[in-house]
């Protein structure tokens, strides 16, 4: 399992532009490869995490602080 560098920031942008952008980094990354996104807590964990799934890529949560979590996205299709 490879994980590329630093997360992916998405805690500038609200819904729907962290979705589109999660999508776009995830285009760039080979099937079977990983990549970490950070969101804002709250509405937009589970906004990214079911529309991710809902494309069809595994989402786990990796790490959570006060105000941000880290999604870690393995790439399916």
């Amino acid at each position: 399992m490879s994980v590329l560098n630093s997360p992916i920031d998405l805690t500038l942008y609200g819904c729907p532009m962290h979705y589109i952008k999660a999508k776009e980094a995830i285009s760039h990354i080979e099937l079977e490869q990983d990549i970490e996104l950070l969101v804002n807590n709250g509405d937009a964990v589970t906004q990214v995490m079911n529309s991710l799934s809902q494309d069809g890529q595994q989402c786990e949560i990796t790490s959570e602080d006060v105000l941000t979590t880290t999604i870690r996205v393995r790439k399916k299709r």
